[in-house]
């Protein structure tokens, strides 16, 4: 009986896993994707976060600072727009994008660009950003 239980045990896991490698990439985020990878994109992040973002906006990711506050933001942007938007903000607006030019008519100042910035550079960013959000909202 009890390798009966190991079995079905095995094969939940295994389904759990096939269907996280299924989500979209912005689901990758949400605080259900907890995976041993996320604590090293999360020291990554951080330390991109640091060293990129941090004059501009707020860390707890729950504040205005210089630039508006982050938190939740992969909730309210798709990856490929946050992504074309960080690497250069000003092509966007230049270029109409609609998200960009509000922000610009909210009196928001121009980002820098970060054109160097890699997809796991940013994927790293962005998990940082959402769960120091979920962090900074638990303490409160």
């Amino acid at each position: 009986m009890r390798w009966k239980s190991s079995i079905i045990l095995g094969l939940l896991g295994l389904i759990s896993l096939v269907l996280v490698s299924f989500k979209s990439p912005q689901e990758n985020y949400s605080p259900q994707f907890r995976i041993a990878e996320q604590t090293s994109l999360y020291k990554k992040g951080k330390q991109l976060f640091e060293k990129n973002c941090q004059a501009c906006h707020y860390i707890g990711m729950d504040k205005v600072a210089t630039a508006p506050a982050l938190g939740g933001i992969t909730t309210r942007r798709d990856q490929e727009w946050l992504y074309a938007y960080t690497r250069d903000s000003q092509k966007m607006s230049r270029e109409g994008d609609s998200i960009a030019l509000q922000l610009r008519s909210e009196n928001w100042g121009a980002m820098f660009s970060f054109p160097n910035l890699t997809d796991n550079d940013l994927k790293a960013i962005y998990t940082f950003v959402e769960e120091r959000y979920l962090e900074s909202k638990s303490n409160n």
